[in-house]
């Protein structure tokens, strides 16, 4: 398996993250199943079923394909969706600017650094979103502010006590999951494949590269 869903904002085994899944067929600690019936249900309640819905892409295949695939549940659920792939060196920026008026866009996030804050105070935070902007990271403009000063309080309190700052990360990971700023699809999954005159393998999976090239050795 290259990847599992997502049901949260902190990815597996990282701090702060406590298993939590409750956008399922049965919610609980997993997923388990898509529940299109209740979906559809939410859409008509919406009151914006037959709507015209387009999705910002890279132009990329990657990319492209999560794109058509989103767009063939949405047309499921009753709306009008079509794919606009853009070149992936303005893609990020341009789904940032609320002047452009996107409407959903498909993108990725990978650390900096491994701590919770890197997740949800960067990319929900209200210092992230900065309106009419190609650098506002914040790109759902998510903002309440009684889960923002818990946040600030966590970032306060991992300086002298982690471990409970953690805590605190995993109480605002499912707040900020409950309000649903954005969807989380799914968690990649990183594969190497090496010879067997390679040496000391070492997967670092604080770093985007993993594979420690420099602690290994070759036959």
């Amino acid at each position: 398996m290259l990847a599992s869903p997502v049901c949260q904002v902190l990815p597996p085994d990282f701090p702060g993250h406590e298993v939590y899944c409750p956008f399922t067929k049965n919610p609980g600690a997993k997923w388990s199943a898509p529940d299109l019936d209740k979906a559809k249900q939410l859409v008509e309640e919406s009151g914006t079923k037959g709507q015209k819905v387009t999705i910002i892409a890279e132009d990329k295949a990657i990319s492209k394909g999560v794109g058509v695939y989103l767009q063939s549940v949405l047309n499921e659920l009753g709306y009008q969706a079509e794919v606009k792939p853009i070149a992936t060196n303005i893609q990020f920026t341009y789904i940032q600017n609320t002047n452009n008026k996107v409407q959903m866009s498909i993108t990725q996030w990978y650390q900096d650094y491994p701590a919770a804050s890197d997740f949800l105070y960067v990319l929900f935070g209200c210092e992230s979103f900065h309106e009419g902007s190609d650098s506002s990271v914040n790109i759902s403009g998510f903002c309440d502010k009684e889960i923002n000063d818990k946040m600030k309080k966590a970032l306060e309190l991992g300086v002298e006590d982690q471990a409970a700052a953690n805590k605190l990360w995993a109480e605002i990971d499912k707040a900020v999951t409950d309000k649903a700023p954005a969807a989380g699809l799914f968690t990649p999954k990183h594969l190497d494949f090496v010879s067997k005159r390679v040496g000391n393998y070492k997967f670092n999976p604080a770093s985007t590269g993993g594979f420690m090239i420099q602690q290994a050795w070759v036959k």
